[in-house]
């Protein structure tokens, strides 16, 4: 290579260093101008927006509008977000024309508990998430003395009763009546089902579904008091009694 392309080279090479470090430099100043929030979340998202968003990163710190990109600490409004209950997972990052971006994931209400100690829902993992001035979800209700360590086993148990087709329009409520044991409440006939605990819900499930096709479709519910699931390989049905007038 001939010394005069050389010297074009390294003066090229020193033009593009100089016209980036100017442009990482005029970036780095430049204020932040928009927010950009994103929820990925498959379902509906009831208990965040914009607002709510820019109040959380902002507390106990300047306005996020009022910082330069430079001032943004990325990890740091992650953080923040999320600490929120009602958020699963949270990405942010930044572009050079001053917006920051968030891309969020919400958690998912399965179950709503109405308990001595409160009100608060559950999520799909299992989690306890507050109520929200934003919104509710309507979603099924569980009363009782529910404990930390049921949540998840009473989210996955809501899911599978979701996921039947005919029992999620039969069953609209859940009542914890023992240390471990539950009622299921339905929305027809004068009859409640004791479902005991949640060891094998799955199995109980199918023979509860099973008696509805082969019983309750065909006799209707007015017969039953009770339907008793506590045994896992059978569905006892207590006849109402009729006393005489």
């Amino acid at each position: 290579m001939k010394r005069k392309e050389v010297i074009f080279l390294i003066l090229g090479i020193i033009v593009l260093i100089v016209l980036v470090s100017f442009s990482v430099v005029h970036n780095a100043v430049r204020p932040v101008e928009n927010l950009a929030v994103k929820f990925s979340s498959e379902n509906a998202n009831y208990f965040l927006n914009d607002s709510i968003i820019k109040k959380i990163v902002s507390k106990e710190d300047k306005d996020l509008m009022s910082l330069t990109l430079s001032e943004v600490d990325v990890e740091k409004i992650e953080e923040k977000v999320a600490n929120s209950p009602y958020v699963d997972s949270v990405e942010v990052n930044k572009d050079v024309k001053g917006t920051i971006h968030f891309d969020i994931k919400t958690k998912e209400p399965i179950a709503r508990v109405s308990s001595p100690k409160g009100e608060f829902y559950i999520s799909t993992s299992g989690q306890k998430m507050p109520l929200s001035k934003l919104n509710s979800a309507v979603v099924l209700l569980i009363k009782g003395d529910v404990q930390e360590y049921e949540y998840e086993d009473l989210s996955k148990f809501v899911k599978a009763i979701q996921e039947n087709d005919l029992l999620k329009n039969h069953i609209i409520g859940i009542e914890k009546v023992g240390k471990r044991s539950y009622n299921l409440i339905v929305n027809r006939g004068n009859f409640y089902i004791e479902f005991g605990t949640l060891n094998n819900f799955e199995k109980k499930l199918i023979n509860l579904q099973l008696f509805y096709d082969q019983y309750i479709d065909y006799v209707g519910t007015d017969q039953y008091e009770k339907l008793s699931l506590k045994f896992i390989n059978q569905v006892i049905a207590t006849k109402r009694t009729i006393q005489d007038e």
